[in-house]
């Protein structure tokens, strides 16, 4: 019994020690939960493959936002699996809202592939125009809210008719995000612990790091218009419909 005492105390103490890791393992297992729950395969496969495309960035986390957080890692390491599994859940969960509140409404083009040279170039702009704002003495959060806002007005020259799907999304993913923080510092106390407290992005806004719920609303829009973009996503009237029948006939472009 003493031993099984002593067992059940080390593992409490690991658990505390790396929120990190272990919240986004939960988060992980939450989301693929979820995403069994969806009722097209088309958007099941989507979300997963949103979550991989944005998997990649995790190399970036040691330069995205050093000045606003500094969570715990595995051996002490700048970047870790950790960053990867977060790159995943954020990219998977960020698309998940509009999965549900659209379903059929929402029709992947019958592109045989995504369009992979636009989706590169668009990494590329994205990525030398927030490393050009954080140069320039801007802070990191801004610098990447700064960079999302940007690409939200390109996508939306590009997409137009998904003005109104991405800020629901938008609004949703934001809501889902920040319900789910506030569940993570209930089981995890000393996690908030990891983001600084400088404002405005470190100031509290009921419990969340300002900086949290800001970025999750303009990450949540730019996913969607991303996705949108990249995947040639069109929104149908309603599904049964004559014009939904039509547009599903639609050739792919």
């Amino acid at each position: 019994m003493l031993e099984l005492r002593l067992v059940g105390k080390d593992l409490r103490q690991v658990l505390d020690s790396y929120p990190y890791l272990f919240s986004n393992i939960l988060w992980l297992a939450g989301l693929l939960l979820v995403v069994r729950l969806l009722p097209s395969s088309v958007h099941r496969r989507l979300v997963i493959s949103l979550g991989l495309i944005m998997m990649p960035s995790f190399l970036f986390s040691p330069v995205l936002t050093p000045d606003y957080w500094s969570p715990v890692r595995v051996g002490g390491w700048t970047v870790g699996i950790e960053d990867a599994l977060c790159s995943f859940n954020v990219g998977a969960s960020a698309f998940l809202p509009a999965a549900f509140l659209f379903r059929d409404r929402l029709v992947p083009s019958r592109q045989s592939v995504p369009r992979i040279g636009h989706f590169l170039a668009a990494i590329a702009v994205g990525q030398a125009l927030y490393f050009l704002l954080w140069f320039a003495g801007v802070s990191s959060m801004s610098a990447l809210i700064l960079t999302q806002s940007v690409a939200v007005v390109l996508l939306l020259l590009l997409c137009p008719h998904l003005w109104q799907f991405c800020l629901g999304n938008g609004v949703a993913f934001t809501l889902s995000y920040c319900a789910f923080l506030k569940v993570l510092f209930l089981i995890w106390p000393n996690f908030l612990a990891c983001w600084r407290t400088a404002p405005p992005w470190g100031a509290l806004l009921f419990g969340i790091p300002f900086g949290e719920v800001a970025g999750a609303a303009s990450f949540g829009v730019f996913w969607f218009l991303f996705a949108g973009y990249i995947f040639d996503l069109r929104v149908a009237a309603f599904a049964g419909s004559a014009s939904f029948a039509a547009f599903r006939r639609q050739p792919a472009r």
